[in-house]
């Protein structure tokens, strides 16, 4: 007895373009991961370590004596780092290493620190820090002021300070004149004038130095030459505003005379075309007269022609 399968049998169509699909998603999810992918990758590293520049952080430490101070520089770079040159105003320093990346070296004057980094790709990186906590000034004169012949005046020095004990003054008799007051907490000094002119010496803590020399009048000879340079820059000014104002006039003038020029020229070209028209019209009226002559002249004969037939006949 025959025994039928009632189970259906797959379908081949359905099966071949499922397995087609299901092929297709692999080989694109292949060629994604095994080609695009680490193109991408790749290339993207290539142009990071092409283009990698270092980096330099600086810090100034703080000055306990005004005297000096330690500058730390760390280098951050991805890539080994080909050359360094640290200068203080152009003047090269000297490193020494403590770490890894880390350098660190004194520094003993005020000025601007300039960092130039190459990698070892030679991309190179500048880095600048103002260095300005040392103490390289004297002190300041400030609030001076004369009467009776006492001059007064305020010491101040805003680093390491004033050195009130070495105060003192000369003119042209004494060398070493004392001053009559000090006071420390607001920095006030007052000399006695006898002479003309007095010169005032001064240092703070680290020992910049200070000389200004006094008129009877109370004026300073630093506040003089101060006054001549400022009149010095306005004469520069001046005349450099008169020659500006100068060269105005003459470009003024020349624009002017320019256009007079042009103005001339179509005037003679006018009174040359008028002239040429009048030539014109006396020709004409030549050629008229000239011709009506000539008419006149051919009606005469005409008539004396007439008389003679007349004569004959």
């Amino acid at each position: 007895m025959t025994q039928y399968n009632n189970q259906t049998r797959p379908d081949r169509r359905r099966t071949s373009s499922g397995y087609r699909r299901d092929n297709g998603k692999s080989g694109f999810l292949s060629v994604l991961l095994f080609y695009v992918l680490p193109f991408i990758v790749i290339n993207g590293i290539i142009f990071l370590l092409v283009t990698a520049r270092p980096k330099a952080e600086i810090t100034i430490g703080e000055s306990s004596d005004f005297i000096s101070t330690t500058m730390e520089l760390k280098v951050k770079s991805l890539l080994p780092i080909k050359t360094m040159e640290v200068s203080l105003d152009s003047t090269p320093i000297e490193l020494t290493k403590t770490g890894g990346s880390t350098y660190k070296t004194t520094l003993k004057n005020n000025g601007t620190l300039e960092v130039k980094l190459t990698g070892f790709n030679k991309m190179k990186s500048v880095s600048y820090e103002t260095v300005n906590v040392l103490d390289d000034t004297p002190p300041a004169v400030k609030d001076n002021v004369l009467e009776n012949g006492i001059l007064s005046f305020r010491l101040e020095d805003t680093q390491s300070g004033v050195d009130y004990t070495s105060i003192t003054a000369s003119d042209e008799d004494n060398a070493d004149i004392l001053p009559l007051s000090i006071d420390r907490s607001t920095g006030l000094v007052t000399f006695e004038i006898k002479k003309e002119n007095i010169t005032i010496t001064a240092k703070d803590k680290i020992g910049n130095e200070l000389h200004v020399t006094f008129t009877p009048q109370g004026e300073s000879f630093e506040d003089a030459e101060m006054e001549n340079e400022k009149a010095a820059e306005d004469g520069d000014t001046a005349e450099t505003d008169n020659s500006i104002e100068t060269d105005t006039e003459k470009e003024t003038k020349a624009a002017k005379d320019t256009k007079s020029v042009s103005e001339t020229k179509p005037t003679n070209d006018t009174k040359s075309t008028t002239d040429t028209k009048s030539t014109n019209n006396i020709k004409t009226t030549n050629s008229t007269k000239s011709s009506k002559a000539s008419g006149k002249s051919t009606d005469t004969t005409k008539s004396a022609s007439k008389s003679n037939t007349g004569k004959k006949k």
